[in-house]
């Protein structure tokens, strides 16, 4: 195992990294990476059928919405969540890109391993390291497993039993630390360092955005799976859409392949949610600026794979720019409140994948004043057709158990928070801000 006690990177150069990452990338929130065609290099490569999309009729019947449109990435590769097709394409293209070959021209995952280890033989792994709240690093460990490769997977303080196991089950060397989830990227970045390892995590740093916009392409294969699926389901495009956000790779790349779908036409209104404790986005959003803020402490949170303090460089400028239904926090009770509704209509999800519904389901509160003014706002009614992903399934058993025993929580004037998305002319004086330090810095 690998000691927790390595020198870390003081929290105030993670700040620098981050602002010194807007400065270097400039603000401006670029999408065209992350558009269809993006999606479909990742669908081709994998090769493997969609994962579901279901319906939710009760829940949409009981809170008058023309249509509820869950994508199950519970069912993503066996790995019980969508980061796999992230973590995995990444790896992928790393390989590919030392033996100077196109992705486009290998058929697979073992296509890739034979011709990497033609090259470099099988004797010699490269170490991928990374930092999870267990999806991420569950899903690094088992691409290293399918690629001959080797994956160390740093966690932070109080992460379940159960998400160490999955990454020790496809051979992942995983430590749990006593810090928090961002000070915990840190260690990787350190321990990389020390080490010669390569880091692949979707946080992003100077010189390092290669690797993090590789995973965010592997999440694109989601949201196109999803925008077909409604289609042939019933010839409809969704009207709005929830998207959870940790760093915001997840929410960034989603929403870079909506606004790229749809060009010039219309799309799904865009909402973005987040616990109360690690709300990076809404913290961010609240600025009115553009600039990212960050959240410090322990992020305590049921809704472990949001727990995160510091937004990506890549993610936030496009949900700055983009997002045009609002940013949200939540109370862990709602999540809980989403998971029951999921699997009450037979899909299982996690405390990530149920956050989406538990908001929803408080939007939708009757006899709530701040529910049925937002609900105007947004739009949201009886010709709604609202998609949500549940991005993971029942990655903690004990808590998931836990909480189908529970009670829905009743609606409360304080269980969930509201920042309306950002004016453009505050994003046009942050990019001439922004522009006014690339030349002090002399990007």
């Amino acid at each position: 195992a690998q000691s927790t006690s390595a020198a870390l990177s003081p929290r105030h150069q993670r700040k620098a990294w981050q602002e010194a990452a807007m400065v270097a990338m400039s603000r401006e929130a670029n999408t065209a990476p992350f558009g269809p065609v993006a999606a479909r290099e990742v669908r081709r490569f994998f090769g493997t059928e969609p994962t579901p999309l279901t319906l939710l009729k009760v829940a949409a019947k009981n809170w008058g919405l023309g249509g509820i449109y869950v994508k199950d990435e519970s069912k993503r590769l066996g790995q019980q969540a969508f980061k796999v097709f992230g973590a995995t394409f990444a790896m992928a293209k790393w390989l590919a890109k030392r033996i100077d070959v196109s992705l486009e021209d290998v058929s697979g995952l073992s296509d890739l391993r034979v011709r990497y280890e033609a090259r470099f033989g099988s004797n010699a792994p490269t170490t991928f390291v990374t930092c999870t709240d267990g999806n991420h690093g569950r899903a690094v460990a088992w691409a290293a497993k399918q690629l001959g490769q080797k994956a160390v997977v740093y966690m932070p303080k109080g992460s379940a039993q159960a998400r160490v196991d999955h990454v020790r089950s496809h051979g992942g060397e995983c430590t749990v630390t006593e810090l928090n989830y961002d000070r915990t990227v840190d260690l990787a970045f350190q321990s990389a360092k020390e080490h010669g390892w390569t880091v692949l995590q979707d946080t992003t740093a100077p010189g390092y955005t290669e690797i993090p916009t590789w995973i965010m392409q592997g999440y694109t294969a989601m949201a196109d799976e999803a925008l077909e699926q409604m289609k042939a389901l019933d010839g409809a495009s969704p009207t709005h859409v929830l998207l959870q956000v940790g760093v915001g790779s997840m929410a960034g790349a989603v929403l870079g392949y909506l606004v790229e779908a749809a060009g010039d036409g219309p799309r799904a209104k865009a909402l973005t949610l987040e616990p109360e404790n690690a709300a990076c986005a809404f913290k961010s959003a609240l600025r009115g600026d553009g600039e990212m803020e960050t959240v410090a402490g322990d992020l305590e949170t049921m809704i472990a794979g949001l727990a995160c303090g510091e937004p990506s460089a890549l993610g936030w400028p496009i949900l700055a720019k983009h997002v045009d239904g609002g940013f949200f926090w939540m109370k862990d009770g709602l999540a809980g409140n989403g998971m029951r509704g999921m699997n009450a209509e037979g899909v299982e999800a996690g405390e990530c994948g149920g956050a989406g519904l538990g908001l929803l389901g408080r939007l939708m509160a009757k006899d709530c004043s701040k529910a049925q003014e937002l609900r105007q706002k947004l739009g949201l009614g009886e010709k709604s057709r609202v998609l949500i992903f549940n991005t993971e399934g029942a990655t903690d058993p004990e808590n998931f158990k836990k909480q189908l025993a529970l009670p829905d929580v009743t609606p409360t004037a304080s269980d969930f928070g509201f920042a309306p998305p950002l004016p453009a002319a505050a994003l046009a004086d942050g990019e001439q801000s922004q522009a006014a330090k690339r030349q002090r810095c002399g990007a």
